[in-house]
């Protein structure tokens, strides 16, 4: 059993989220303080079976209203066999798999919709239509034999039979049973047994409508026992201790985790084997401290475990000394806790998903990125969504993880699923921050390319791409901080013995940098210098106007009049997010760029092999 998505509506700040589709593995909600963030969250958590969705959740400004939570399941053909044969209901279900809505509404009301009955094959509507017609035709021979015989006799009006209240269906075809049947014996035979067969059809019909109706609610309590538990991380307060008594390590939570982590194992604690028991603690403290380090690469500290005859210890040792867990840091106590809890709840015999709002809050940032990698490895067991604004912890490699959150007066608390739809530079600054921190990654690799100094982020990100399309591996493009800045950085990669071509957009920036080439780098060539082979244009004119409209834009109606830059400054797009999204884009599947698109492509790699060439078989002339 999958989510595939969910809704929330009335929550706190929530009037109505959108439809929320998590990502596989780790889902990351991000967005601003106060944009509403951990109510999503606790929403998520209230949906869980055997508790109410909590007061608090109702808003504050509309009293009248009722949260409620709405999540769509992608469900197999075998899980649903399950539950029907628990509630000894036989109907076969065709389709291997489904999707089926289930809903929660304050304070702790569970339904589905009519769509996920009839997916499931459980439906009144798809009864009515296959007898619709036939039940029509008894409708009206009824009530013409009726109104020509009976209501002479009985001055008992037919009724107006509604097919779609089921409920007034049947009060009137029991009233009218009722009615006429008094009067049945002023009938001849034939006509009496017309009647009662005509009636007693319908309302057996009807009756199998509400017999299914009941086996909805059935299947409804039945499938509620097979959703995931959502387990709310909020803020592991509950810090790791410094002993457990023994008498309490059948039931001490920490100890039942820790099973589930290690291979601690309490029945030979408490056994009366000495040798087993110090092979155990020998055997236990290696191997969780090796999986322990795993995910912590700070300065890192031991985890030891020791008992004798009244209580088993914990202790963190660091440089040769013996610290309780509560007097560690902040972090460290926060990790350990985090560890343990979430590798805890992946490993358990049942269906959870991890919910952590704010992970990291007392970690530096080399210590945020050491919990990516448990979160990674936890989801792929249980999925896991978190929140944050933290750049850290947006890896630019995986935005396809994040869902944005923003807030408004209007509309309140909502779910954005891409990223570059939403406008609000707050709300995308960690993202931004995020993919500023991993430009930085191409200048580790200056040794081994011909380097190619960029203007700009998306100049940079547009570059890996058609890279990444041409499958050339020659080039390493750096983002050189702009115009102005990428003397600086070019010198410095010059200065160290590497190859370095600058490439410019065809515009005034070019043309200064020509200007001024011979004042400023002393030891740059003509060679050196490349612009892109669009006329006036910038990286994203490389791009047909069709291409741009339909693959960066996602929008083929839009209104781009002339140059593609020219579109992407008037309308105030974020460039370097749409670069971004590209690469992205292109790293989880192909592109199909159109002819001019790629020749425009085919063009500046060509340029910038040429330009290496000549720098590698020429001698160096410089400018005069």
């Amino acid at each position: 059993m999958k989510i595939l998505k969910f809704r929330i509506w009335n929550y706190k700040s929530i009037i109505d989220s959108g439809d929320c589709y998590p990502a596989n593995g780790v889902t990351v909600f991000a967005g601003k303080n106060e944009s509403g963030k951990t109510s999503i969250l606790e929403a998520l958590q209230d949906f869980n079976v055997g508790t109410d969705i909590r007061a608090k959740a109702i808003p504050i400004k509309n009293k009248e209203l009722r949260p409620q939570v709405s999540v769509w399941f992608k469900v197999s053909r075998d899980i649903i066999k399950q539950i029907f044969d628990d509630i000894k209901f036989s109907f076969e279900v065709l389709e291997e798999e489904v999707v089926f809505l289930l809903s929660k509404q304050y304070p702790n009301i569970y339904s589905t919709n009519q769509e996920s009955v009839e997916l499931i094959g459980l439906s009144t509507v798809a009864l009515r239509e296959q007898n619709k017609i036939a039940n029509q035709t008894s409708l009206q021979q009824l009530s013409i034999l009726y109104n020509s015989n009976v209501f002479p006799l009985t001055k008992v009006g037919f009724p107006d039979i509604d097919f779609n209240d089921t409920d007034d269906f049947k009060i009137k075809i029991d009233a009218l049973k009722t009615l006429v049947q008094p009067h049945l014996s002023k009938f001849p035979e034939e006509l009496q047994r017309i009647l009662n067969k005509e009636i007693d059809y319908l309302i057996g019909f009807v009756n199998s409508c509400v017999g299914l109706n009941s086996q909805r609610i059935k299947f409804v309590e039945g499938f509620k026992k097979r959703i995931p538990n959502f387990i709310l991380f909020s803020s592991f307060d509950d810090i790791f201790p410094n002993f457990v008594p023994l008498s309490d390590l059948s039931k001490n939570q920490w100890i039942k985790d820790l099973e589930l982590v290690s291979d601690l194992k309490v029945q030979t604690i408490l056994s009366s084997d000495e040798r087993e028991k110090a092979t155990h603690k020998r055997s236990l403290n290696i191997k969780l401290n090796e999986e322990y380090e795993r995910f912590w690469e700070q300065d890192f500290s031991e985890l030891l475990i020791e008992w004798d005859n009244q209580k088993l210890s914990f202790w963190i040792v660091e440089d040769g000394y013996f610290y309780e867990p509560d007097i560690r840091s902040k972090g460290k106590q926060w990790h350990l806790a985090f560890y343990i809890r979430v590798t805890a709840r992946s490993r358990e015999d049942k269906l959870n998903i991890i919910l952590i709002d704010e992970p990291g809050l007392y970690l530096h940032a080399k210590a945020q990125r050491d919990i990516l990698k448990k979160l990674d490895e936890a989801s792929s067991d249980a999925p896991v969504m978190i929140s944050t604004h933290s750049p850290y912890l947006l890896e630019a490699d995986k935005l396809e993880r994040i869902r944005l959150v923003q807030k408004t007066k209007e509309q309140g608390t909502s779910v954005e699923n891409k990223i570059h739809k939403v406008a609000d530079k707050e709300t995308l600054t960690p993202i931004l921050t995020a993919i500023g921190l991993e430009m930085v990654d191409g200048i580790h690799q200056v040794d081994k390319f011909n380097n190619v100094i960029v203007e700009g982020p998306s100049d940079y990100y547009y570059l890996q791409a058609f890279k990444r399309i041409k499958k050339n591996e020659n080039l390493n493009f750096i983002f050189g901080g702009g115009a102005g800045n990428m003397p600086k950085v070019g010198t410095i990669l010059q200065g160290w013995g590497t190859k370095v071509v600058y490439l410019y957009d065809d515009d005034k920036g070019m043309k200064e940098a020509v200007k001024n080439v011979k004042a400023e780098w002393v030891i740059t060539t003509k060679e050196m210098i490349e612009k892109l082979p669009v006329p006036d244009g910038a990286i994203e004119d490389i791009f047909s106007t069709e291409d741009y409209k339909k693959i960066i834009l996602d929008d083929p109606k839009a209104d781009v009049k002339s140059l593609n830059s020219a579109y992407a400054k008037i309308s105030k797009r974020d460039k370097v997010l749409d670069s971004k999204l590209f690469l992205e884009s292109l790293k989880n599947g192909n592109i199909d760029l159109d002819h001019k698109t790629m020749n425009n492509v085919d063009k500046l790699f060509h340029l910038l092999d040429k330009r290496f060439k000549d720098i590698n078989g020429s001698e160096k002339k410089a400018f005069k």
